[in-house]
């Protein structure tokens, strides 16, 4: 994502400036906004995709920035928040924040599920967060973690700027258990809210970046940086932060963001002691080795710039080592190099033997310093005796100034042709132009001139730019003179008339009206300005809207919008007063013993004979007056000036480092200045360490950052230095893990002890690089024990490489921790920190693709599974196999082929399915390509088929490949399968329909005499068919007969009805008086007796009705039926005889078809009566039809005739006997007795639990509560006795009071409850006598209990009759139940809690001393007990310490530290370079010496620098340490590092600082700096004029430019004429004094020799004001095709390997052209007016707007502005 912003930046810059560059010369802008915007559309929707291809859960989000209510992006962390997770955020200011400052946090969790590994999420809603520690990343402005193997992040926060508000940071952290699910797992978040500071920001270099204490700014001096001046029209300040602050024309400040600490002119210091320079560059002045170049650095070689100051057009400064350097033009010996030539680069200046500089001060053409003796030297251009020499004579070397004082000068300053100086006693003096000398050459007066400042007081700073000085006193107060045209001075007035003013010029000071003091004062060309106590800036002069908007002068002190507190930064002051005495070190020159003069006593100057520098900084810390510890991703030598940044391969996690640590395997760090190696991405590993990029995973691999493998084999390199790693054997279950193996390069004079711990078995064991073993641990892994190993006690010989090997017990798998300690051997100090944790074999190397899968492309994270229909077999595979035919593959990432199914065939390659057999066809095999026809009599409907089916009986298939069966015809058939053909039918069958498979036979009632027929013939009416299959009909029988045809059967003639004859198709019915009830009769029957027949064709005859009876045959009508007689009925139809009534029925009517039932009551007793009988008393009959009555049933009676129900006993009487005739038939029911019921025919007895003492009574009463009855029918109750009771009615018995209960009284409803701590074990207690109380050691806490409870373990009661008991109080216990006191915990025991059954052991670190304690005491720092349950701690042995309260363990004394006494709580350190050989040292004695840090103390090293040269062969051998002699840093070989030690690399004889080629022994000098030494180089300047030619031509060889007219030898026809430069008509006349420059033949006016003279004058005027514009516009053209090319070079990265760089354009190799390039027919050049660039390529426009190129082979290309490509010209 960062990438895609960075390149869309850069190509929009490179856009801006080739149109601004092809709009200053062509008026036109030849690329277009369609290209931008098109480029600006694809890169955002680059960045648009890549942001949505981020899942939002990839992080654990914070509160606040996604709104989230519980800290985890809504509940996309693991699990839940059980158990509880604490989040902690340490490093943040616990006062507040400052703004700009930038804080080193540290977020961590407590609590959560035991393991190593978590993830975070980290914001703040103000600030920026940058730097990210190991195992984090920023993403989206947000820190995050960037793997799972750590629960400790960092990350630096830059806070936010002045008056932003508080600063609220979120967290959420999510700690895991490492088990692959989110089981277990645990989040927790919180959130910290911090205020700004009210304090102002604490100085230092992180805030003030030059780390410098006195405010002030004089110019060119080493004792501080330049923060004020006016360079052009606009006054520049420099800010503490690096900014600048100019004014633009309204006034108003223009901050811009920079890394400046002091400016001068063109040139700056930065923060990281570079100088660079922006700006003209026409004579080199920016001194960066081309004068076609506007910005550079400055190369000093190993030196760094103290002090510059700025020229007219040259500039100079002074280096750390107090010497001087001067660059640019020099026409008039202003670089003081001895000679006139003009330098791109810096030169020395001889200031003299011994002598160094502490001011410089570079003016108009001449330059002068003030040395370290106090004496001024100035050199360069002399016309008004500004040198101080005493003469006017120029010289190109420095020259003492003979200022006369007689005093030591501390400040000097260069105001147009003059110099001023401030001595010792605070006066100044000047010499020069209106001092000494008044005009050009003229006569020197005198020596200096005193500058009458009042005379009581100092001046403390001075400042001259072009015509006007000024000086700041010691009370703050300005004085300034010379030149006043604009009011420059400050005190009112101005001189020149122009501006309406009246005031003169003079060298007389005047006060400026300074309304405050001033601190700081500038001068520029027109104007001055100064900074007072309260850091506000005023400024008076001339101006162009700079200081309050308007053109106008300002005459007095202006105060300025600039408003140090809003900017929130401060004013970048530094001026020097070391010894604190007041007076600044620019000027203390009275300090005793300062050999120096930079007022520091020698005694304690680390440089005695250095003005610029008085500290040598110690190894990780930097600075040349003050020192700083290096920061994170640098370190810094002894003795450096400035951090060095690691260099990409290379970080450095902390602060204050002298080295950088290489970067791991699986790591690589891609740029310098790194403080943090970075994981490989996916689809990267990297085998080795110091590596600045990882490698691609090759085609048919992969790697992902989620695991890896180090091999068992071949080991890993480890970085050479303490660290913890993180591993793991086995845990995936296709990798054949067995062990790892790693290498560790032991410096010299340095140890290794590895500590390994897992939750596994694993056992630890090192050999040496020749794999013989030196140590293995006494210890596996297993049950958590430590295995560890030394290389102390073993034959190992440092500076070499050790063998680890972590192998796995008992095929144990899981993850490991290795802790490695490199120590000294002399002063047992680690090398690294054992606090940074490294992945030990993620992306260290790539994984083969497995089985189906493959990878055909570099650099992937995973391998593509195999598409359907192909298959990968064997593992490393780059392409996947087609499958073949006949087989196929619906799945992905398969290892095989499936063969195609029965009924299926694959008949291509690389098929996902299998095809069915298409209808008609078949496959019978598996793995078939292809399908088979069905033959005849087969066929096949369906799809996907193994076989094809046989045609069906009634069918037929003719053909192959038939997907049907064809159906025989009506008429045919075929009772086969598997038929070609069809049958016909025979005679007496049919076929009717289609498919027939057999033939069918005429069914019964049809026949068919012929064959192959579909349909049978009917039989005729009065004939049938009977069967089937038959071929005639046949006639029915008599009886029989058949109306219809088609028949099966005769119809048999129906009841009433007869058939006599055969054949007959009718039958015939019977007469009247006859009847026939059957079928098939030939004749019918006569009418019965009882009977008659009244109509023809009946079928039965017709019954006389019931009633009525006929005694005759063959009756014809119902006439003979007769009525039946009284006493008698006929009860039926068709009687042919009358019945009598039975016993209990009568009739007294005739024709009646029944009898009567004798009524109720009534009764019946003969046959055939016609009357009936009431019933007597003491009878009765309850139904008709009696033939007698009955008794009445005992209980009843009856007292009437004819009654018809018996009459019941009333409730309380009953009747035992039969035939009751009255009431008095009942009895009254006895006492004990009841009668519920009518009608009882016996008494009921009262049952148990009842009685009844009445007779004559429906019911029994219940006995009553505290009452029962025992017996069946009782008369009386019984009352309960004591000891029982009875709560419910109808009780058959009483209760007996239950165990815990009594009853004291008679009649009881209920029992009485034993009280509280009484019981009672007895039922049936009589009284509460038998309730007893609770014995001690028990209680009761109910009532009514039957037992006491004892009391339990951890309780205890000492009384009776206790309702509860008393819980052990702390410090006690009670161990068993039912005890009646409790127990004093023992001395080494404890018990913080009440109720307890025992005491608990004083845990490890502490102790118990007496009894009865509640609580442990700690073991105190100094003291330490390991195991529970003690009295007391024990004391600390020597060589061990005890740091913290609590400790379980004594501590031994770590490397390089001891402990000399028992009982010790702390370490003391061994002394400076001195390490121990082991742990737990005792005596300083263990401390032995290691002079270079290698870890090998001094009597055992054979390379005390470490260098790698053994000490007999090195030219150094105490020199610098931490480096390594090879190529690349000793050239030659000599032990002496090039960089910092050997002052001749290549041994040539010249020293490195005069060597142009220090590397080439062949070589030592390079005029033109083209790379190419002057031996060899045929042309030296670069001038394009040869070195032959040009001693031909008289020119010189090292200056392009002889004659300093801005055009380079190769180009100038004059070389030696600085007027001329062009002859166009080549007549040896240049151009600019050609009256004709296009005629050779003339070039003056015959006829006007009277006006030569006027002529030459004019000419001379033209001739300087063009080639001023011409210069100018040569500059500019250059400027604007430099800004292009550097725009270009530095901005644009190619990802496409095949485009080559010329110059400005990117030019490819191949490219597709456009058609209007290919329809380009004319020949295209080169214009003359065609511009060159810096690596020799011709850029030019034609009239069309077209865009060419000429590359330096003549090449020509096009640009096409559709396309947006460069394409070839073919000419």
């Amino acid at each position: 994502m960062v990438g895609i912003v960075i390149l869309s930046s850069v190509a929009l810059n490179i856009e801006r400036d080739r149109c601004e560059y092809l709009f200053i010369e062509n008026g036109a802008d030849f690329l277009g906004d369609s290209v931008t915007k098109s480029r600006i559309i694809i890169i955002g929707t680059l960045f648009m995709l890549i942001l949505m291809a981020v899942p939002e859960t990839a992080f654990a989000y914070s509160s606040g920035k996604t709104g989230s209510t519980d800290g985890c992006g809504a509940g996309s962390c693991h699990s839940s928040t059980t158990p509880s997770v604490t989040p902690s955020l340490t490093g943040l200011p616990s006062s507040g924040y400052d703004p700009g400052v930038t804080y080193s946090l540290t977020a961590s969790a407590s609590g959560g599920p035991s393991g190593t590994k978590g993830g975070f999420n980290l914001d703040s809603n103000l600030g920026s967060f940058t730097n990210p520690g190991s195992n984090a990343r920023i993403s989206s402005g947000e820190v995050t973690h960037s793997n799972s193997n750590s629960r400790s992040w960092s990350v630096d926060w830059i806070a936010p700027s002045s008056g932003s508000g508080d600063v609220v940071f979120y967290m959420a952290v999510n700690l895991v258990n490492g088990d692959g699910g989110s089981s277990g797992d645990s989040w927790g978040a919180d959130s910290w809210t911090i205020s700004e500071a009210t304090s102002s920001p604490v100085t230092g270099p992180e805030v003030n970046k030059l780390g410098l204490n006195q405010p002030g700014s004089d110019r060119g001096s080493v004792f501080s940086y330049s923060s004020l001046e006016i360079h052009s029209d606009s006054p520049s300040i420099v800010l503490s932060n690096g900014s600048i602050v100019t004014f633009n024309s309204t006034g108003v400040p223009v901050i811009t963001g920079d890394d400046v600490i002091s400016k001068a002119g063109p040139c700056s210091i930065l923060y990281n002691r570079t100088l660079r320079c922006s700006g003209t560059n026409n004579y080199g002045q920016l001194g960066i080795g081309s004068n076609s170049l506007s910005n550079g650095s400055v190369d000093f070689g190993t030196r760094t710039p103290v002090a510059i100051s700025d020229g007219n057009n040259h500039n100079c400064a002074i280096l750390d080592d107090a010497s001087v350097r001067c660059w640019g033009r020099n026409n008039h010996g202003q670089l003081g190099d001895g000679s006139n030539t003009n330098r791109n680069y810096p030169v020395s200046v001889d200031l003299g033997v011994g002598r160094t500089a502490t001011s410089i001060s570079a003016g108009n053409d001449f330059s002068c310093a003030v040395l370290d003796n106090g004496a001024v030297k100035c050199w360069g251009f002399n016309g008004y005796g500004n040198l101080g020499d005493g003469s006017t004579i120029s010289s190109n070397s420095p020259v003492v100034a003979n200022h006369s004082t007689g005093m030591m000068a501390s400040s000097i300053s260069t105001t147009g042709y003059s110099t001023c100086a401030i001595f010792e006693n605070g006066s100044i003096s000047c010499w020069g132009k209106s001092y000494t000398v008044s005009t050009l050459n003229g006569q020197v007066t005198e020596d200096s001139v005193l500058i009458q400042i009042p005379s009581d007081r100092l001046a403390v700073d001075i400042d001259g730019k072009y015509w006007h000085t000024c000086a700041l006193l010691d009370n703050g107060s300005i004085s300034c003179w010379g030149v006043n045209t604009h009011g420059q001075w400050g005190d009112g007035t101005c001189s020149a008339s122009t501006n309406a003013c009246s005031g003169a010029d003079g060298n007389v000071p005047s006060y400026a009206l300074m309304p405050s003091n001033a601190i700081a004062i500038a001068t520029g060309p027109q104007s001055t300005c100064a900074i007072n106590q309260s850091y506000s800036l005023f400024c008076w002069g001339g101006q162009s809207g700079e200081f309050d908007g308007s053109s106008d002068n300002i005459l007095i002190p202006y105060l300025m919008n600039f408003n140090n507190t809003t900017l929130g930064e401060s004013v970048a002051f530094s001026d020097q007063d070391l010894d604190g005495d007041g007076i600044r070190n620019v000027l203390d020159l009275n300090v005793t013993n300062d050999s120096d003069g930079d007022g520091f006593n020698s005694s304690v100057d680390d440089f005695p004979n250095n003005p610029a520098r008085w500290n040598n900084c110690p190894e990780g810390q930097w600075g040349r007056l003050s020192c700083y510890l290096s920061p994170s991703g640098h370190y810094s030598l002894e003795g450096a000036l400035f951090h060095e940044a690691c260099l990409a391969g290379t970080y450095q996690p902390e602060q204050g480092q002298s080295i950088c640590y290489q970067s791991s395997s699986g790591y690589f760090v891609p740029s310098s200045g790194s403080a943090n190696q970075q994981h490989c991405d996916p689809g990267y590993y990297q085998p080795s360490l110091a590596q600045a990029s990882c490698i691609q995973s090759p085609v048919g691999n992969y790697t992902n950052g989620q695991y890896g493998d180090a091999d068992s084999v071949i080991p890993t390199p480890l970085q050479s230095r303490s660290s913890t790693y993180m591993g793991q054997i086995g845990n995936l279950s296709w990798s054949n893990d067995t062990g790892d193996s790693f290498s560790i390069f032991v410096p010299r004079d340095y140890g290794l002890f590895l500590e390994l711990t897992s939750p596994s078995n694993f056992s630890l064991s090192i050999s040496d690089a020749s794999s013989v073993p030196l140590a293995t641990s006494n210890f596996s892994t297993s049950g958590g024990n430590i295995a560890s190993v030394s290389t102390n006690g073993t034959t190992f010989t440092n500076s070499s490489n050790v063998v680890i090997t972590i192998t796995n017990n008992n095929s144990s798998t899981g993850s490991y921790t290795m802790l490695v300690g490199l120590f000294s051997t002399l002063d047992s100090s680690l090398l690294g920190n054992q606090s940074e944790v490294i992945d030990a074999e993620i992306q260290i190397g790539f994984f083969q693709c497995r089985v189906g899968s493959y990878q055909g492309k570099t650099g992937r994270a995973s391998c593509d599974l195999a598409s359907p229909g192909r298959y990968v077999p064997t593992v490393g595979a780059t392409s996947e196999d087609l499958c073949v035919p006949g087989t196929y593959q619906p799945l992905s990432g398969q290892s095989s082929c499936l063969s195609a199914n029965q009924g299926n065939y694959v008949p291509q390659y690389g098929a996902s399915s299998e095809t069915p057999a298409s209808p008609g066809n078949y496959v019978a095999n598996s793995g078939a390509s292809s399908q088979t026809q069905c033959s005849p009599g087969n066929y096949q409907p369906s799809s996907g088929q193994n076989n094809c089916l046989v045609a069906d009986p009634g069918f037929y298939v003719l053909v192959s490949g038939s997907t049907n069966q064809t159906a025989c015809n009506p008429g045919t058939y075929q009772p086969s399968s598997g038929s070609t053909n069809c049958i016909d039918v025979s005679p007496g069958y049919y076929a009717a329909n289609y498919n027939s498979t057999s033939q069918t036979p005429c069914s019964a009632g049809y026949y068919q005499p012929l064959s192959a027929q579909s349909s049978c013939l009917s039989a005729s009416p009065g004939h049938y068919v009977p069967g089937t299959a038959s071929i005639a009909q046949i006639g029915c029988d008599p009886g029989f007969y058949q109306p219809l045809s088609n028949q099966t059967f005769c119809l048999q003639a129906t009841p009433g009805h007869h058939v006599p004859t055969n054949s007959s198709a009718e039958q015939i019915p019977c007469q009247a008086g006859t009847y026939q009830p059957s079928y098939g009769a030939i004749e019918c029957f006569n009418a019965s007796g009882g009977h008659y027949v009244d109509l023809p064709g009946s079928i039965s005859e017709i019954p006389c009705p019931a009633g009525t009876y006929n005694p005759l045959e063959s009756a014809n009508s119902s006439s003979f039926c007769i009525d039946a007689d009284p006493g008698h009925a006929v009860p039926t139809n068709g009687s042919s005889s009358q019945t009598p009534c039975t016993e209990g029925n009568y009739q007294p009517s005739f024709g009646q078809v029944s009898c009567i039932p004798a009524s109720p009551g009534y009764f019946v007793d003969s046959e055939g009566a016609s009357s009936e009988t009431p019933c007597s008393p003491g009878f009765w009959g309850n139904q008709a039809g009696l033939s007698e009555c009955m008794e009445a049933s005992p209980g009843y009676y009856t007292d009437q005739n004819a009654s018809t129900s018996q009459i019941p006993c009333q409730l309380g009487t009953y009747n035992p006997q039969p035939a009751g005739n009255s009431s008095s038939s009942c009895i009254e029911a006895d006492p004990g007795y009841f009668s519920s019921i009518l009608g009882a025919s016996s008494q009921t007895p009262c049952s148990l639990g009842e009685y009844q003492p009445s007779p004559g009574q429906v019911s029994c009463m219940d006995a009553d509560p505290g009452f029962y009855t025992d017996l069946i029918g009782s008369v009386n109750q019984i009352e309960c006795q004591p000891g029982q009771y009875q709560p419910l009615p109808s009780q058959e018995d009483c209760i007996a009071a239950d165990p815990g209960f009594y009853v004291d009284a008679p009649m009881s409803t209920s029992q009485t409850p034993c009280p509280i701590g009484t019981y009672n074990p007895i039922d049936s207690a009589s009284d509460q006598s038998s309730c007893l109380e609770s014995d001690e050691g028990y209680y009761v806490s109910s009532q009514g209990s039957s037992a006491q409870s004892p009391c339990l373990a951890g309780s205890f009661q000492n009384q009776t009759r206790q309702a509860s008991c008393i819980d052990a109080d702390p410090g006690f216990y009670v161990s068993l139940d039912a005890s009646p006191n409790q127990s004093a915990c023992a001395p080494g025991e404890y018990q913080s809690s009440p109720g307890q059954s025992s005491c608990l052991l004083s845990d490890p670190g502490y102790f118990s001393s007496g009894t009865a304690s509640s609580s442990q005491e700690v073991c105190q720092p100094g003291t330490y007990q390991p195991t529970p349950g003690q009295t007391s701690c024990l004391d600390t042995d020597p060589g061990y310490f005890a740091p913290n309260s609590g400790q379980s363990e004594q501590t031994a004394a770590p490397l390089d530290e001891y402990v000399p006494s028992s009982k010790s709580s702390s370490t003391e350190p061994c002394p400076d370079k001195t390490i121990t050989i082991s742990s737990a040292a005792i005596s300083i004695d263990d401390c032995l010496l290691d002079s270079d840090g290698d870890r090998i103390h001094d009597e055992a090293d054979q390379d005390d620098d470490g260098d790698g040269i053994n000490d007999l062969q090195d030219s150094c051998p105490l020199g610098l340490t931490d480096w390594s002699s090879d190529a690349n840093s000793d050239n030659d070989s000599d032990g002496c590092k090039d960089s910092d030690e050997d002052e001749d690399d290549d041994n040539d004889g010249f020293p490195d600082l005069q060597d142009d080629l220090p590397l080439d022994s062949t070589e030592w000098s390079d005029n033109d700096l083209d790379g190419i030494g002057d031996n060899s180089d045929t042309d030296d300047d670069n001038d394009g004029s040869p070195d032959l030619q040009e001693e031909q031509r008289n020119t010189s060889s090292t200056d392009p430019d002889s004659d300093d007219d801005g055009f380079l030898d190769g180009l100038d026809d004059f070389p030696l004429d600085p007027n001329e430069w062009v002859d166009s008509d080549m007549d040896g006349v240049g151009d600019n004094g050609d009256a004709f420059p296009n005629d050779p033949d003339r070039y003056v006016e015959e006829d006007e020799v009277s006006m030569l003279m006027f002529v030459a004058l004019f000419s001379i005027v033209i001739i300087m004001g063009l080639g001023g514009l011409l210069f100018m516009r040569k500059r500019g053209d250059e400027e604007e095709i430099s800004h292009l090319s550097n725009s270009v070079k530095e901005g644009v990265e190619y990802n496409d390997k095949s485009v080559t760089i010329y110059s400005s354009v990117s030019v490819p190799n191949s490219t597709s052209v456009s058609k209007d390039i290919l329809d380009e027919k004319k020949p295209i050049t080169a214009p003359s007016d065609a511009k060159m660039n810096d690596n020799g390529q011709l850029v030019w426009v034609d009239n069309s707007g077209k865009v060419y190129c000429q590359n330096p082979d003549g090449s020509i290309l096009s640009f096409d502005q559709v396309s947006g490509l460069w394409g070839p010209i073919d000419n």
